[in-house]
């Protein structure tokens, strides 16, 4: 009787445990948006594209940042914020080394960039108050 207790107990933690597991994935999947930093393990793996996590840090400080826009122009945007900084150099090369050209079509403020996906467009702007480097991946859903 004591076994088949301790069999059943198991089981039940294991199921809450997965159970757990699985809302916080079903939270992530359906959140409008989401703030996070990379030891945020669960929201950077899920949230932040391969991009942004082969971008350099041009700082020890920083955060990123993901919006689910719906409506009749739907849209994911994952975001950047390096503080700091004003020097977005090491960005521009690396964006030219991963195959992105420099768009003039710009409705940002900074530096544009395309890539292979007409869907995914990527800026680079600086801000000088506070002084910061933001990298802005807007990827329009078909």
């Amino acid at each position: 009787m004591k076994t088949s207790f301790r069999i059943t107990l198991c089981i039940l933690v294991a199921c809450a445990a997965c159970f757990a597991w699985g809302l916080h994935y079903l939270r992530m999947e359906f959140a409008d948006s989401a703030d996070y930093t990379e030891q945020d393990t669960q929201d950077y793996n899920f949230y932040t594209p391969d991009l942004l996590k082969k971008a350099p840090r041009l700082t020890d400080n920083y955060s990123f940042h993901y919006s689910n826009v719906s409506g009749p122009n739907p849209a994911q945007i994952f975001r950047v914020r390096f503080i700091g900084t004003t020097d977005a150099d090491q960005i521009n090369a690396f964006m030219k080394q991963n195959g992105y050209i420099k768009s003039e079509a710009c409705s940002f403020t900074g530096d544009c960039w395309a890539g292979n996906d007409p869907n995914v467009t990527v800026s680079v702007e600086t801000e000088e108050k506070p002084r910061a480097v933001l990298i802005s991946m807007v990827d329009k859903k078909s």
